[in-house]
C-alpha cells in the first residue's frame, strides 16, 4: 500500500486490511460448480460400486453352485469367501451410517437423502462427527474396522502374490500422509477426509472407501475361487449322456440322437454299438444313431459304449434309452383368454411337440402378429369386432412341408370401462371426499384380463339446485373450480350425478361412459 520509506496512511492501513479480510473470505468460498464436481464423482463412484456388487453377487453364485458339484472341495474355501462378505457388508453399512449421521446434521428434513441434501458446502459437519465429538471416537473405530478387513483379505492371499496384497493395502490404507516439505507435521488420515473440507467431499471421499471396500471383496473371493481346481483334475465323474433331438417323433419321420461320454479324451474317442444298427462317430467324438419310425407308441434300444480309463484299461458303460413315434400335434394356447380383443396386443403361445419353434410357420386371417420371446403377439384388423381369425400351423419336416393343425379364435371389441370416483361408481359419499377426489377415472371391469388404460376427457357435474337442475362441465378428468363449488353447496341427502363421460382408449377411439349417482353423506 506505500512505497519506499513512506509511512502507511490510516486510510491505507484500513484498505490493506479489507483487502486481507476479502481474500481470506474468497479462500473459504467453495462455488457450486466445485460442490457440484464432487457430487457428480460421488455419484460416479457409487454407480461403479453397483458393477462391483454385481460382480460379487455373480462369483458367491458360482462359489455355490461349485459346492453343490463338490462339497468336500469346496466347502472350507465357500466359507472364507462368506466370511469376507459379512465383514465387507459390516463395514459398508457402518460407512453409509457416517454418512446419515452427517446428512442429518446438515439437514434435518425428512426429504433429504445422502445424494440430495441441504449443506453439502459446509467444511464442519465432516470434522466434527469425525474427529471433534468423542474425541475423534468414530473415526478410530472406522480404522480399526479397515485395518480388521484388510488383514482378513490379506490371510486368504498366498504371501507370493505381492501386486494383490500391495493393492489392498494401499486402497484400505489408513495411515497418516507424509508431509510434502521438511518440518512439516504427518496430516493424519481423518484429517485428510474429513478437515477443512465441504461435506460433498468427505461423502466422495467416504463412497471411495466403499468402493475400495466391494473391490478388495471381489478380488480376494475371485482368488479363493480360481485356486478350488488348481492342481486337480477338471473331472472326477465319467457318465454316458443321450442327446436325441426329441423325444417325441411324427409317424413317417425318424429319431435322431447324439450319444456322447462326458469328460471324453479328444486324443481317443470312444467305441459305440447299439445292436441292430449303425453308429456313426462324429469329429467330436460323439455318436450320432438314426432310427426310422415306422410305427407308433413306445421306443427302446439298448447299447454300449467302450473306453480306455487313465490306466489303459478298457471300461464299458451299458446305455438305454425311451422315446416315443406320436401323430402331430400342435397346441395353440391363448395366453390370455379364448378370444382376440380387437385393437389390443393378444398373446397366445404356439407350440409343437418335438419340433423347435424356430422350425414353425404360422399364418392367421383377419390379423397381423409379431414374435415376442416364446410368443406371438396378434393384432386383429381394424373392423373385424365380430369375426373369427384362424391360426394355422405348419413345419418342414424330413425336407417336407407339413400342416401340423389349426384353431379358430372369436374377434371381440375391447368392453367399456366402469367410470369411478375415490373407487366408488354409486351409493352415499360424503361431499368433502367426493370434492376431494377430483378427478374422474375409467377402469376395466375385474374380469377383463388386459392390463388396459382409458383416460377420461371430459364430463359433467349435475344437480337440482333451489328447484332447478343445473350442470357444470369439465374437459379433462378433473373438476374444476366450478364444478367443486357446485358439489359443496348440495345438502345431504341430495343426489349429484356425474354424467356425459367420456373416455379414450389405446386404439385412440372415444367411448361415452355410464353414468355415476352419488347420494350427500
Amino acid at each position: 500500500m506505500s512505497g519506499g520509506n513512506c509511512p502507511e496512511t490510516p486510510r491505507q492501513k484500513m484498505i490493506g486490511m479489507m483487502y486481507l479480510f476479502l481474500t481470506a473470505m474468497l479462500a473459504l468460498n467453495v462455488s457450486g460448480e466445485l460442490l457440484q464436481a464432487f457430487q457428480l464423482v460421488d455419484k460416479s463412484i457409487q454407480e461403479s460400486t453397483k458393477t462391483v456388487d454385481n460382480k460379487n453377487d455373480q462369483l458367491l453364485a458360482n462359489f455355490a453352485a461349485a459346492e453343490l458339484t463338490n462339497p468336500k472341495k469346496v466347502k472350507e474355501s465357500h466359507d472364507k469367501a462368506k466370511s469376507i462378505v459379512a465383514q465387507a457388508d459390516s463395514l459398508y453399512n457402518a460407512i453409509d451410517s457416517l454418512k446419515h449421521r452427517m446428512m442429518r446434521i446438515a439437514d434435518s428434513s425428512p426429504e433429504a437423502t445422502t445424494t440430495n441434501f441441504k449443506g453439502a458446502d459446509n467444511q464442519d459437519i465432516a470434522a466434527q462427527v469425525m474427529i471433534t465429538e468423542q474425541a475423534g471416537k468414530r473415526s478410530e473405530e472406522l480404522k480399526a474396522a479397515l485395518k480388521d478387513y484388510k488383514e482378513l483379505l490379506i490371510s486368504h492371499l498366498d504371501p507370493k502374490d505381492t501386486v494383490m496384497i500391495n493393492s489392498i493395502t494401499e486402497s484400505l490404507s489408513t495411515e497418516a500422509a507424509a508431509p510434502s516439505r521438511k518440518g512439516q507435521v504427518p496430516v493424519s488420515w481423518e484429517s485428510q477426509k474429513f478437515e477443512h473440507l465441504p461435506l460433498s467431499a468427505s461423502f466422495a471421499l467416504l463412497s471411495s472407501i466403499q468402493s475400495n471396500v466391494r473391490t478388495g471383496q471381489a478380488d480376494v473371493i475371485s482368488y479363493l475361487l480360481s485356486k478350488v481346481d488348481e492342481g486337480s483334475y477338471k473331472f472326477n465323474k465319467v457318465e454316458e449322456i443321450v442327446i436325441p433331438r426329441s423325444n417325441y417323433v411324427f409317424k413317417g419321420g425318424e429319431y435322431y440322437a447324439q450319444i456322447l461320454l462326458a469328460a471324453t479324451d479328444t486324443l481317443q474317442y470312444p467305441e459305440y454299438n447299439v445292436p441292430g444298427h449303425t453308429i456313426n462317430v462324429l469329429e467330436n467324438g460323439r455318436g450320432e444313431l438314426r432310427i426310422p419310425a415306422t410305427s407308433l407308441g413306445k421306443k427302446t434300444w439298448n447299447g454300449q459304449i467302450v473306453f480306455k480309463d487313465p490306466n489303459g484299461a478298457r471300461q464299458t458303460r451299458n446305455i438305454r434309452h425311451e422315446y416315443e413315434v406320436i401323430q402331430p400335434n400342435v397346441v395353440i394356447s391363448p395366453t390370455k383368454m379364448n378370444v382376440f380383443y380387437e385393437a389390443l396386443d393378444n398373446p397366445v403361445e404356439i407350440s409343437v411337440p418335438g419340433v423347435a419353434g424356430s422350425q414353425l410357420k404360422v399364418n392367421m386371417t383377419n390379423a397381423t402378429f409379431r414374435k415376442k420371446g416364446s410368443e406371438y403377439i396378434v393384432k386383429p384388423r381394424s373392423g373385424q369386432a365380430g369375426g373369427k381369425s384362424i391360426i394355422t400351423v405348419s413345419a418342414e419336416i424330413n425336407g417336407k412341408n407339413r400342416r401340423l393343425g389349426s384353431q379358430e379364435f372369436r374377434i371381440k371389441r375391447v368392453p367399456n370401462p366402469v367410470a369411478m370416483i375415490a373407487g366408488k361408481n354409486e351409493g352415499k359419499i360424503r361431499k368433502n371426499l367426493l370434492v376431494a377426489a377430483g378427478y374422474v377415472i375409467a377402469e376395466m371391469g375385474e374380469d377383463f384380463d388386459f392390463d388396459l388404460k382409458f383416460k377420461v376427457t371430459q364430463f359433467s357435474v349435475a344437480t337440482n339446485r333451489k328447484g332447478f337442475f343445473v350442470s357444470e362441465p369439465s374437459k379433462s378428468n378433473k373438476f374444476t373450480e366450478a364444478q367443486e363449488t357446485l358439489i359443496k353447496g348440495v345438502a345431504r341427502g341430495n343426489r349429484v350425478l356425474i354424467e356425459d363421460i367420456r373416455a379414450v382408449g389405446p386404439d385412440g377411439r372415444t367411448r361415452k361412459l355410464g353414468s355415476i349417482t352419488f347420494t350427500i353423506d
